[in-house]
C-alpha cells in the first residue's frame, strides 16, 4: 500500500511544478473512489502516447472519513512531478438522496419538474440553454414515449389475437403480456440511456434549489476543513480543486467555504476547476439564496484562479454562458471564470465521436478520459504534468 506523499517545501514558486495535490469532487454518482481510481489509472495509460510523459498511479488508501487518495508520479522528460489525488466522498450521500422505485422516482420528479417551471427556471433554461432545456424533457418524453408504444402494442396485439377467434379475456391477456414484455425492454434500455440517471440529477439539483440539503453543507465545510488542514502541513507548487457535472455545484460551494478558511498565501496556489459544469441548473432558482452567496463570493475573490471548461457538443452542461452572468453575478467584465472550449470533435475519428454522441453520459465524462487524437484539453497533464494550470 503506497505511503501518502510527504512534501518539502519548495523555495520558490514557478510555472514548474514538482509536487501538486488535486482534490476531486465527482458528480451525482454512487459509484465511489474505488471506481474514479480505476478511471483514472487507466484513462492515464492510455493518454500517455500524446502528452510525452509516463504517468504511474498508485494504489488507492483511505485517508481520512471522508477521503480517499492514490498517489500520482510523472516523469516528463526528465521532471519529476509527485501528484497527490484526493477523492472527497459524498457518494454516500448521493445514495441517501438516490430514489430506488421507478414509479416514486418518476412522481417525485414530476413534483419538482412542476415547482422548477413555476419558479421560472425552465423557463429561462428553454430560451437559453437549448442543449440542458432538452436534456431535462429527454427523460420525460422517452417515457411518454415508452408507455405510449406499449400501450399500443397492446391493443394492437389484443386486437390480432381477437381476429384470430380467441376468447376477449385471451386476447386482453396476449396484449397486456406484449405490451408489459415492451415496456420492460424498454426500461432496461433507458437504464443503457441514462435516462433515470438524469432523473436522479434533476430530482436532486432541484430539491437542492429549494432546500439546500443539510448533509451536502455540512459535508462541504468538512472538505474544507480537511484542505485546510492538509495544506498546513504541506508545501505543494499547486493546490487544484476540480468538480464534475454536478460535482462543479459541490466544487463551487466548497471554493467558496475555502475563501473563509484559507489564508491568502494559501489560496493563491489553489485554483478551481469546474468540467462540464450545470451551475445555472441550480442558480436559476431564486430560491436558491445560500448558492447565490457563493457565487458572489467567487466573484469577488481575486487570489484563487478559477478555470470553467465545457464542450459545446456536451448536452448535460452549460457552455455558452458564463457561470457567474447567468446566475445574476457580474463574471465576464471582471474575467471570472477563465472559460476554456473543450472540444472533443478533435480528439476522435469521425466515426469515433459519431458513435460517441449517440450517448450523452459517455460523452459528458470526456472531460476525465484519454483521446484517440493529440489535442490541447488533456486531464492528465493537467493534473500531473509538470506545469501549474493556464489558459490554452
Amino acid at each position: 500500500m503506497n505511503a501518502v506523499i510527504q512534501e518539502k517545501p519548495s523555495p520558490v514558486k514557478t510555472s514548474e511544478v514538482a509536487r501538486r495535490k488535486v482534490y476531486y469532487v465527482s458528480g451525482f454518482d454512487p459509484r465511489g473512489a474505488a471506481y474514479y481510481h480505476r478511471l483514472y489509472r487507466e484513462e492515464s495509460a492510455r493518454q500517455a502516447v500524446h502528452h510525452g510523459g509516463a504517468v504511474t498511479v498508485g494504489k488507492r488508501t483511505r485517508l481520512g472519513d471522508h477521503v480517499s487518495g492514490w498517489n500520482v508520479d510523472g516523469e516528463w522528460h526528465g521532471h519529476a512531478v509527485a501528484t497527490q489525488y484526493q477523492f472527497l466522498h459524498w457518494d454516500d450521500l448521493v445514495r441517501r438522496h438516490w430514489e430506488p422505485g421507478l414509479l416514486r422516482l418518476v412522481l417525485s420528479t414530476l413534483t419538482r419538474y412542476g415547482r422548477y417551471i413555476a419558479c421560472g427556471a425552465f423557463g429561462r433554461l428553454s430560451s437559453t440553454f437549448r442543449g440542458p432545456f432538452y436534456s431535462a424533457l429527454y427523460p420525460l418524453a422517452y417515457l411518454a414515449l415508452l408507455m405510449l408504444v406499449a400501450a399500443g402494442c397492446a391493443i394492437g396485439v389484443k386486437a390480432l389475437i381477437g381476429a384470430a377467434g380467441a376468447d376477449g379475456w385471451l386476447a386482453w391477456a396476449g396484449g397486456i403480456a406484449a405490451g408489459a414484455g415492451l415496456f420492460g425492454g424498454g426500461i432496461a434500455l433507458a437504464n443503457r440511456l441514462a435516462v433515470f440517471w438524469l432523473l436522479q440529477i434533476y430530482r436532486f439539483v432541484q430539491g437542492w434549489g429549494e432546500r439546500e440539503p443539510e448533509d451536502l453543507r455540512a459535508r462541504i465545510g468538512a472538505f474544507a476543513d480537511w484542505i485546510r488542514k492538509d495544506l498546513e502541513t504541506s508545501d505543494c507548487d499547486e493546490v487544484l480543486v476540480v468538480g464534475h457535472s454536478v460535482g462543479s455545484i459541490v466544487g463551487v460551494a466548497l471554493a467558496a467555504k475555502l475563501t473563509e478558511v484559507l489564508p491568502v498565501a494559501q489560496r493563491r496556489r489553489v485554483t478551481l476547476i469546474t468540467l462540464g459544469q450545470c451551475i445555472p441548473l441550480l442558480s436559476l432558482m431564486p430560491s436558491a439564496k445560500a448558492f447565490h452567496q457563493d457565487l458572489q463570493r467567487l466573484a469577488s475573490e481575486r487570489d484563487m484562479q478559477w478555470f470553467d471548461m465545457n464542450a459545446r457538443a456536451d448536452s448535460l452542461c452549460f457552455s455558452q454562458a458564463n457561470p457567474l452572468d447567468i446566475s445574476g453575478v457580474e463574471g465576464e467584465k471582471i474575467g471570472r471564470p477563465i472559460r476554456q472550449v473543450v472540444r472533443p470533435f478533435r480528439m476522435f475519428s469521425k466515426q469515433d465521436y459519431a458513435r460517441m454522441k449517440r450517448s450523452k453520459q459517455r460523452l459528458h465524462f470526456q472531460y476525465l478520459m484519454a483521446s484517440a487524437l493529440p489535442n490541447e484539453y488533456d486531464y492528465f497533464r493537467m493534473t500531473a504534468g509538470p506545469r501549474r494550470i493556464q489558459p490554452y
